[in-house]
């Protein structure tokens, strides 16, 4: 049987430590708390390094979830008012442009005889109640809307004056701003007061235009 050891020769009568007796040996218990103290520092230094502060960064963004849902909430309802603002907005300018179309088609079509007085877009008014014991009378559809038109003209001896009028019924009506949109439903000539005999120096006959909206 024979075994293996080593000399010192830098310490005579000494017998070298293996790497066993390093941590076994007389001084092993020392080495091994300096070897878990290095240890220890390590992992914490890693542990400062790396870990803690995803840690924190990951919390304070938690903390922060219930402001930046409220300023959500908030912004979400500027965007819905701001969308509600647009769309009155464009509804606004739609009809700007066709009172604008409207307008140019009466400054065209108007002959320089008849004075515009007023030109007013509203609902048209509920049919009339049937007599009772009678069926309703079954009339057109229509958009629900109308424009009326008053206009004056001089009144001169003699017949009145039909044929300006009829110039500019006729003319609203093939004028592609006013005839995609509305239809002639009535027209009505007043007299000035005093009846219609009463001719003189600035009498005017009064015209009154009633246009009904097309059905869509």
């Amino acid at each position: 049987m024979s075994a293996r050891f080593a000399l010192d020769l830098l310490h005579p009568g000494h017998v070298a430590d293996s790497w066993q007796d390093w941590f076994v040996g007389p001084q092993g218990a020392r080495r091994l708390l300096i070897v878990a103290g290095v240890c220890a520092g390590v992992i914490l230094l890693v542990v400062i390094t790396l870990v803690l502060p995803p840690t924190f960064r990951l919390s304070r963004d938690q903390g922060a979830i219930p402001k930046l849902r409220v300023d959500l909430a908030t912004r979400d309802g500027n965007l819905s008012l701001l969308r509600q603002d647009l769309q009155a907005l464009g509804v606004e300018a739609k009809r700007q442009v066709r009172w604008a179309d409207i307008l140019n088609a009466f400054r065209r079509q108007t002959p320089p005889t008849i004075k515009l007085q007023k030109v007013e877009a509203g609902l048209s008014s509920a049919p009339a109640a049937p007599p009772p014991g009678q069926a309703p009378v079954p009339t057109a559809a229509t958009g629900g809307g109308e424009l009326r038109i008053e206009a004056v003209t001089p009144l001169r001896a003699g017949p009145p004056p039909l044929l300006e009028i009829a110039s500019l019924m006729g003319g609203l009506l093939k004028d592609p701003a006013i005839d995609r949109r509305y239809r002639l439903k009535s027209w009505e000539l007043k007299q000035p007061g005093g009846g219609g005999s009463t001719v003189g120096e600035g009498a005017q006959l009064q015209v009154l235009i009633t246009l009904s909206e097309k059905p869509r």
